[in-house]
């Protein structure tokens, strides 16, 4: 075999090496949760596709998991959020956002917000009172969240 091949063979492992455990996390998120894109922090987002529901024929709801990188700006705020709520934000690892989705219209709303640990156990949760509707734009990070939620019946 050619040195710039095995070279070649040997950059490829290696490279699949340092990727796998960030394909590992991301398969543990469990099979019903479909990556939907990154953030601009990097930080994973994650749809629920065996939990949409149709409240009306013009809105959908889907839950939203975002996994903050580690260096995440999106981490400390939630890490800072955590402490003005008195709750311990060690361990914090995920989010799950509970979305309400207009199809038509392309807009959506965050109705819930759930923290959880590094062991799956909820940390706090809340309730957006009267959540407002933002305009989803073709390649912001919700517009594959939409397409997910909208692509079913």
């Amino acid at each position: 075999m050619k040195t710039s091949t095995l070279f070649k063979i040997s950059f490829f492992v290696g490279c699949l090496l340092l990727i796998m455990p960030t394909m590992l996390s991301a398969e543990t998120m469990m099979d019903k949760w479909r990556i939907t894109g990154y953030t601009k922090y990097r930080d994973a987002v994650f749809a629920d596709i065996s939990r949409i529901a149709s409240p009306s024929s013009a809105t959908k709801l889907i839950w939203v998991k975002l996994a903050p990188a580690n260096k995440s700006q999106y981490l400390r705020m939630i890490n800072e959020y955590l402490q003005t709520v008195n709750k311990n934000d060690k361990g914090f690892r995920a989010i799950e956002i509970l979305c309400e989705i207009n199809c038509a219209n392309h807009l959506i709303r965050f109705k819930r917000f759930v923290y959880f640990d590094i062991s799956g156990n909820i940390i706090h949760q809340a309730d957006e009172n009267t959540p407002s509707w933002f305009l989803v734009f073709q390649g912001n990070i919700w517009y594959n969240v939409e397409k997910e939620a909208c692509a079913k019946g």
